[in-house]
């Protein structure tokens, strides 16, 4: 820096000099700085071309009258230099907003497959359930026609319309009606003694998952319900059953012709039947009528398909206990009917091979129709039977005497608290006073005997 600030001087004194007008003479300044000058000639001249060297000589040549002194002091001025080497900072404004992040959602965080677990689990549910559906669909349906095909020459020979559906205006033949997806109804008509049979395929419902799974903890029995409705004049009046020993109870609980008629239950053993039976007679010439040596062994051979056999004359259906009470069903129409229950399953054996091997089973029913057709009480039994049916029938109408009481006495409360409820719900006080005068006037004439007025006249 001082040489250069030498150099700067030696360049201004030429230049004035050269101003004067002639070739600058020598002096005692010159001789000073001629070793300077000697070393100036050593390095080329610059050619000052350009208007910035003109303007830093000038510069130069103000600073001529600066001492050392000076620069010093302007190099140790930190002021001078401040800001200079650092980096420029932008300015935070003091009340910048802060930002608030959203939450991103857990599916979109994570990765893979596992962001839709809840989804892939739903739709393989849906599948399973689908495939059991139209699997189970498809059982149910290939066991009742399988049913109906080994059936339905013997039931063809013996009924005169088989698989009438009622629909049609003209009479059908050969139809499997589908009440839903595991319950199937065979219609039969046209035979001597009874008005008709109805054959129920009551099988699992292998198509619900739900019950599937229940089924798994209880497990269910497919089964088949034969209804025969006898006439009035081809049945005489007696009840005779033969039940499992385990379900007596409960059956003589909810039906009301064993628990009326049949009061007690006898082992089947004494007749023939396997002890897992129990047999239910109102007489007991009936029960010996009934259990012919030829149903008992047919019973013992088909003693895990055959479950029940329900004979009555005063046969009334159990009533779904979720069901509401209505007045008009309180008289209850009994029917004749003849009901068989079937189990078509067996542990050594398929179920579609064991439903079509009923035949037996079936021809006991046909059997049955005749017999009972053919069977009179005697004499004794039937005064007895025309009794109890009496008392039956007194019973009967003091219930349903009983219910209409009770439902009227119930419409009489509801019709005293709605006017209650009105009373309360008027606000003008007349009216309310009114109503309190006539409600008491109500109450008077209830509790005082009517009295009648006599007018005597004398003679």
């Amino acid at each position: 820096s001082n040489f250069m600030w030498l150099r700067s001087l030696l360049s201004s004194a030429k230049l004035e000099a050269q101003g004067d007008g002639g070739a600058p003479t020598p002096s005692d300044d010159d001789e000073e700085f001629s070793e300077f000058i000697d070393d100036e000639e050593e390095f080329p001249e610059r050619e000052e071309t350009t208007s910035t060297d003109e303007d830093s000589s000038s510069d130069f040549e103000d600073t001529d009258t600066t001492t050392e002194g000076d620069d010093d002091e302007f190099l140790k001025d930190e002021e001078e230099f401040e800001g200079i080497g650092e980096k420029p900072t932008r300015s935070k404004s003091p009340q910048q907003p802060q930002l608030e992040y959203a939450k991103v959602p857990v599916h979109l965080t994570s990765k893979g497959w596992e962001a839709f677990s809840t989804e892939i689990l739903i739709i393989c549910g849906l599948v399973v359930y689908a495939i059991n559906f139209f699997a189970g669909k498809s059982t149910n349906s290939r066991l009742a026609y399988a049913w109906y095909d080994s059936a339905r020459e013997l039931l063809e020979a013996n009924f005169a319309v088989v698989g009438d559906d009622g629909t049609g205006k003209e009479i059908q033949h050969g139809v499997l009606v589908k009440d839903s997806e595991s319950i199937y109804s065979l219609w039969c008509t046209g035979r001597l003694g009874c008005k008709g049979m109805l054959v129920q395929i009551k099988l699992k419902k292998r198509h619900d998952l739900i019950s599937v799974m229940s089924g798994i903890l209880k497990p269910k029995m497919d089964r088949i319900v034969i209804t025969v409705e006898m006439t009035d004049e081809d049945m005489d009046s007696f009840v005779f059953a033969v039940v499992p020993r385990k379900n007596a109870s409960k059956m003589q609980k909810d039906l009301q012709d064993l628990s009326f008629f049949c009061p007690d239950k006898r082992s089947g053993e004494k007749y023939g039947l396997p002890s897992s039976y129990s047999i239910l007679s109102e007489f007991s010439e009936i029960t010996e009528t009934m259990l012919h040596s030829q149903v008992v062994k047919t019973i013992q051979n088909f003693s895990e398909i055959f479950e029940s056999l329900h004979f009555s004359d005063q046969y009334v259906e159990p009533r779904d206990p979720n069901e509401e009470k209505d007045d008009k069903n309180v008289v209850q129409i009994s029917k004749k009917v003849l009901i068989f229950t079937l189990t078509p399953q067996k542990k050594s054996t398929s179920t579609i091979r064991t439903i079509t091997s009923l035949e037996p089973l079936m021809k006991m029913i046909l059997f049955y129709i005749d017999r009972v057709r053919k069977c009179k009480l005697g004499k004794e039994a039937r005064q007895k039977a025309q009794i109890r049916r009496a008392k039956l029938q007194e019973t009967y109408l003091k219930q349903s005497h009983a219910q209409r009481q009770e439902a009227a006495q119930q419409r009489r409360e509801e019709k005293v608290k709605a006017e209650k409820e009105k009373l309360l719900a008027e606000e003008d006080p007349d009216k309310v006073r009114k109503l309190q005068e006539k409600e008491h006037k109500k109450q008077l004439k209830k509790k005082n005997p009517k009295m009648k007025q006599m007018v005597v006249r004398g003679f």
